[in-house]
């Protein structure tokens, strides 16, 4: 390797030697001419008769013999130079388009050869497919003078790729190179070095680029995308030139386009992580139909670590792994546990998207472009100056599926180096699709410097109320609803390309805690409390009025909803989806391709278990983390509810609650949650008071050093999403 990158400049003159005048045989023609597959934009063609690009949506003039310039865009730069907008003048398909074409194919292949911009040969590639395309468009009533010329220069070019490569390019551009190289072979089969050359080189890139489920390495919707269409234009190729097709590429391309179509919204197009945008649902269409004749859906894809939820109408997206592995990271963004949600052919919550332009594509890559939590000025990766990631979190994720409804839960410690902790994600779907639950927590730190945003797709209509947000579609509106302080801000949207006005909802984070030495006061007061006070309460309870903090029937009640809903108990539906037991279910699979992340096993009944999050959690606190948010809230003069509420946080002077509020329906959606949370976190052994003053006077008696009360565990931030049904 390091020797071809020190002889390349000698293999690139080498390879631009004009063949014409030499030993060479230059063809007349091409022995066979391709077809493009994709259908061009005459509003583009129009622009380009005129003298002008037009691309992202920016209108630049052309300048003659001009292909280069510092002040482009990267992207602006490959497609001028890629000639691809040739399908666009042929598109348009007036005879001045065809003058055109020619003429700027005229301007390329007159410059000398040693001052053409060709050291990418992904760009070279490109061009030369299209050059081979268009052929019959702009060159066959061309002059002969202009013919040999142009088959000189496809010779030269394919030359440059077989000496770039595989050096030159990487990722789907590597393919992109090669595909020009393949056209040229079939076109020029006096030139078989052409066709050995890439059969040689296109099985090396397919086993780097694509995971064993289909996926792209990268980890990029997009760069998905773009794989697989190059994909079908070599399969294209060969079948026109009727040579055998390659076997892995036939593979993977019957592996590649499922794991396409697994990352499509109900709308047809791309899902938005790690530098993708949506693109055309029917160019998408068109690709996939192109790569493979099947219509399968990925049902998984472990190795991409991307997890993909259906219920109902509704789809969910989320990114459950950390950024693709070194030299295909450059697309990579800080959005780990983030997830988008859609319902029928509408996106509802997104993530911002991507793009070219300068600035644009580095603010896209924060956390606060993805609907995940934000931890202040931290970033849960770190990049160099040259922008390869230097440190990586971990990433874990677990799922499970029963009866059409889906657990998922996520965890990275990108911020826990930087005192922020371990960001936990717990979300669940429900089996009709018509509820979306989710709990947020920073485990391990103190810290409230953070928020988690929920970005807002723009065709989104949001309304204020008392008690959330009413989120409005063409077709449905959904209530968004949270335990703490939410807020609407402004956000952008570049999903489509294009800058777009959008709305965001902003989740604050929950109030401290009750510091331990108040709690210890507290509990002081309560043991000391009046003798004959807490005689009334007793006498009070046998004549028959029940404690305020007696909950049996909201218990029971909760219960029954819960089994009806989930067709068992909870704790039977917690303990088969996330405790396999080798008596029924696979064990879990603890190998991986990749250190930061973990991957899926289906067991025999279904479910999917991945990596090792549950394997060694306590049942206590898996009870809170996964037990899912109630259906429907209760009423909210429910006294049964206040009563839940209040359980076990230890308060004595029963009479406050005969005059407390009447809570909204926020607080009684989250409110058992929330108090389960507060009772593990800020009580510890029975509750009877008795029992608490006999351990105080035990205590006394021996008097031992007195450890001091660890501080309580923050109260995790739940939310939820629910449709508003007639």
């Amino acid at each position: 390797m390091p020797l071809r990158r020190w002889t390349r400049d000698a293999r690139l003159t080498f390879a631009m030697r004009n063949p014409l005048g030499g030993f060479s045989r230059v063809p007349a023609a091409p022995a066979l001419t391709l077809r493009d597959l994709w259908p061009g934009d005459p509003l583009v063609g129009e622009r380009l008769v005129r003298n002008q690009s037009l691309f992202e949506g920016v209108v630049r003039n052309l300048q003659h013999l001009q292909w280069d310039n510092p002040a482009w865009p990267e992207a602006y730069r490959r497609w001028l130079q890629g000639f691809t907008w040739l399908r666009d003048l042929r598109e348009l398909g007036a005879e001045s388009a065809r003058i055109k074409a020619r003429s700027m194919v005229a301007t390329w292949i007159g410059q000398p050869a040693s001052e053409r911009p060709i050291t990418d040969p992904s760009v070279t590639g490109a061009r030369l497919a299209a050059w081979l395309s268009y052929y019959e468009f702009f060159a066959a009533a061309a002059d002969d003078h202009f013919r040999q010329n142009l088959m000189a220069a496809l010779i030269m070019e394919a030359r440059s790729i077989m000496a770039l490569m595989p050096e030159g390019a990487r990722g789907w551009r590597a393919l992109t190179a090669l595909k020009g190289l393949l056209a040229v072979a079939v076109a020029i089969p006096d030139h078989p070095e052409f066709l050995s050359r890439y059969l040689k080189l296109i099985d090396q890139e397919i086993d780097q680029q694509f995971l064993a489920d289909g996926s792209h390495i990268t980890r990029c919707p997009e760069d998905q995308f773009q794989a697989v269409r190059e994909l079908a234009e070599m399969l294209s190729i060969l079948q026109t030139a009727r040579l055998p097709l390659p076997t892995r590429l036939m593979e993977v391309a019957d592996r590649a386009a499922p794991a396409l179509r697994a990352m499509r919204h109900g709308d047809g197009g791309l899902m938005l992580f790690n530098g993708s945008r949506e693109r055309d649902p029917q160019l998408i269409e068109q690709v996939l139909n192109r790569a493979s004749r099947g219509r399968v859906v990925a049902a998984s894809q472990p190795e991409s670590g991307y997890i993909r939820l259906t219920s109902g109408r509704t789809m969910l997206f989320a990114d459950a792994a950390g950024p693709a592995p070194a030299g295909y990271d450059s697309t990579a963004h800080a959005g780990m546990l983030s997830f988008e949600f859609s319902s029928g052919r509408q996106r509802i919550i997104v993530n911002c998207g991507a793009s070219t332009q300068r600035g644009w594509s580095e603010a896209l890559r924060v956390p606060a472009a993805h609907s995940v939590l934000e931890m202040g000025s931290l970033s849960p990766i770190m990049r160099n100056q040259s922008g390869t990631i230097t440190r990586r979190p971990t990433v874990t994720r677990a799922q499970a599926s029963q009866e059409g409804a889906h657990w998922l839960h996520m965890t990275h410690d990108g911020y826990k180096p930087q005192g922020g902790g371990v960001y936990s994600r717990q979300l669940y779907l429900g089996k009709d699709g018509q509820t979306l639950r989710g709990a947020e927590a920073l485990e391990g730190t103190e810290s409230r410097d953070f928020c988690i945003r929920f970005h807002l797709h723009p065709d989104i209509t949001v309304e204020e109320i008392e008690h959330g947000f009413l989120l409005y579609t063409h077709e449905e509106s959904w209530l968004f609803q949270a335990n703490v302080a939410a807020y609407l801000e402004d956000s952008v949207y570049l999903g489509s390309g294009e800058r777009v006005d959008s709305l965001q909802i902003v989740l604050c984070p929950p109030e401290a805690p009750e510091p331990p030495e108040e709690r210890a006061a507290a509990a002081e007061g309560e043991e000391d409390q009046d003798p004959e006070a807490e005689g009334a309460d007793h006498a009070a309870h046998a004549e028959g009025e029940a404690y305020p903090e007696d909950s049996a029937t909201y218990s029971a009640d909760r219960a029954t909803e819960q089994d009806a809903f989930y067709g068992q108990s909870h704790e039977a539906t917690e303990h088969e989806a996330y405790q396999p037991e080798n008596g029924g279910h696979a064990e879990q699979d603890t190998s991986a391709p990749y250190p930061d992340h973990t991957y899926a096993q289906t067991d025999a009944h279904g479910y999917t278990q991945e990596g090792e999050a549950y394997a060694s959690a306590p049942q206590d606190s898996e009870e809170d983390a996964f037990s899912p948010l109630l259906h429907d809230a209760p009423p909210a003069d429910s006294m049964p509810y206040q009563a839940a509420s209040t359980t076990g946080l230890g308060h004595t002077d029963h009479s406050e609650h005969a005059t407390q509020e009447t809570p909204s329906m926020a607080e009684a959606l989250f409110a058992g949650e929330d108090a389960a949370a507060d009772h593990a976190s800020q009580t510890e052994g029975p509750t009877d008071h008795g029992a608490s003053a006999q351990a105080s006077e035990s205590a006394a008696s021996s008097k031992p050093t007195e450890a001091a009360p660890s501080a309580p565990a923050m109260r995790p931030v739940r939310w939820a999403l629910t449709l508003m049904t007639d």
